[in-house]
């Protein structure tokens, strides 16, 4: 019995008809389950009880829920600029490909922005996820601290221990919120400059993908 979830950042965008992803752990109290097939529709009524030799927990939930979901505002943000981040990437694919093989002083210059596009973009992305390598079997340092670390790091603060959050899970949301915000702006400032700048230059050039061919004697 879990509440819905949300998307986590950097995870793909969900298909049409995916399932859900999980959440919390729904709090004790009686719950309507409705469930359907084809036109077929019935329902009834669980009731969700914790765990008895605990005794009553509801005010920590609570609480836990409240800072989850002061959290998750920052990572609504977070995800929703890894989204511009891949469209933008996908569109330097689909650009460097257009250009494969065509000369000329405006496409050589247009290919040149779009490989600096692409290594912005990679720099943006480092400051979420870290630094990768291409050595076999390591991917990025675990002491790295990013974007991401902070997040997730508190994350696991909040439900680490069945305890009303504290000064310390108050300090670790701090730090995200902040680390995604100053994220935020980074990007921000990334599609309002140089990526405008790369879509008016985009939208300047000629390609001509097209040759002229002379009958065949």
């Amino acid at each position: 019995m879990e509440e819905k979830g949300v998307r986590q950042p950097g995870s793909p965008k969900p298909q049409p008809g995916a399932p859900e992803p999980g959440g919390l752990q729904v709090l004790p109290g009686t719950y309507k389950l409705v469930i359907t097939y084809a036109r077929a529709s019935d329902s009834t009524f669980v009731t969700v009880k914790d765990d008895p030799r605990l005794g009553n927990r509801n005010d920590i939930k609570l609480a836990q829920r409240k800072m989850y979901d002061r959290l998750r505002k920052s990572a609504n943000k977070l995800t929703e600029g890894m989204d511009r981040l891949t469209e933008a990437e996908e569109v330097c694919t689909k650009m460097q490909s257009q250009l494969r093989g065509i000369e000329g002083k405006e496409t050589d210059s247009l290919r040149k922005t779009t490989t600096k596009m692409q290594e912005e973009i990679k720099a943006i992305r480092e400051t979420i996820s870290g630094k990768t390598s291409d050595k076999q079997g390591i991917t990025r340092s675990p002491f790295e601290v990013t974007t991401m670390t902070q997040l997730q790091s508190a994350q696991q603060s909040i439900g680490s221990k069945m305890v009303i959050p504290g000064a310390q899970e108050e300090t670790m949301v701090g730090n995200a919120e902040k680390a995604v915000a100053d994220l935020v702006q980074k990007i921000n400032a990334f599609f309002d400059g140089r990526w405008k700048d790369f879509r008016l230059q985009v939208e300047g050039t000629k390609v001509n993908l097209f040759k002229d061919y002379k009958p065949i004697q």
